[in-house]
């Protein structure tokens, strides 16, 4: 007796692994970097990733205003030049990558004498940065600037919560964009506060193995916006942002090969 034909002809089709479903930018990027890496080895890698640190300093200062023009070029090839010794116009902020470069190599988490160190390496200050003591004008629109007596607490929060079993699990670009977003609102210094939050961006990069992150001058109105998107908890534009740097970076890095 022959057996009963299936309902569905694809039904008697062996059945196969399910393909899953397809990789999402973050799985994207560790593929990426770890074939990048494999690529270079760990000397080419570290290499690459370093000569990208004067491109994060001058679009530092480039989207502060405090860099323009042909001074870019200038300043990246004189940094260059230096061998990764801070020096000229971008001493401040390739001071401030290196710091943190040695902060992420121990501890892949950030901490409130970390923004400090890096704020005034970046601003040529003598010692780590206190808070701010007045209220400053916001930079962002829709930010909830904090009043001086509250900035501690916020920002002790912000880092607990970075740290913590939520902000700890994620991928890199959505928790440097998280951090970047808060830190913003919260602004913890008198000054130069995006300054010290673009440079932190690499921190989580080279925490997680990744190079450098930094935004382009170009992209300022963008950055603009997707911050004060990101204020209003919807973080998924300035992530995309971020992970579109780290491409950006790795491109780079690869190139080096």
């Amino acid at each position: 007796m022959s057996e009963p034909l299936p309902l569905h002809p694809q039904a008697a089709a062996p059945a196969g692994p399910s393909p899953g479903p397809p990789p999402g930018p973050a799985q994207e990027l560790r593929a990426r970097r770890d074939a990048v890496a494999a690529a270079l080895g760990e000397a080419g890698w570290t290499e690459g990733v370093r000569a990208l640190f004067p491109r994060a300093a001058a679009a530092t200062l480039e989207l502060t205003g405090e860099l323009t023009g042909a001074a870019v070029g200038e300043a990246e090839r004189e940094a260059a030049a230096g061998a990764f010794v801070p020096r000229g116009v971008l001493g401040p902020p390739m001071a401030a990558l290196a710091h943190l470069s040695e902060a992420a190599a121990r501890d892949r988490n950030p901490t409130g004498r970390l923004a400090a160190e890096v704020h005034a390496l970046a601003t040529s200050a003598p010692s780590p940065s206190p808070f701010r003591l007045e209220q400053v004008e916001p930079q962002f629109s829709g930010a909830g600037l904090s009043p001086p007596q509250t900035i501690a607490v916020r920002f002790d929060d912000l880092l607990e919560w970075i740290s913590g079993g939520s902000g700890r699990d994620l991928e890199t670009a959505p928790r440097a964009a998280l951090f970047f977003a808060r830190f913003l609102e919260i602004s913890p210094f008198s000054r130069a506060n995006f300054r010290a939050a673009h440079l932190l961006l690499t921190f989580f990069a080279l925490a997680d193995r990744q190079p450098p992150i930094w935004f382009e001058a170009a992209d300022a109105a963008g950055i603009r916006s997707e911050v004060s998107r990101a204020f209003r908890f919807d973080t998924a534009p300035l992530t995309g942002r971020i992970e579109q740097a780290l491409r950006r970076s790795l491109d780079e890095v690869a190139g080096t090969a």
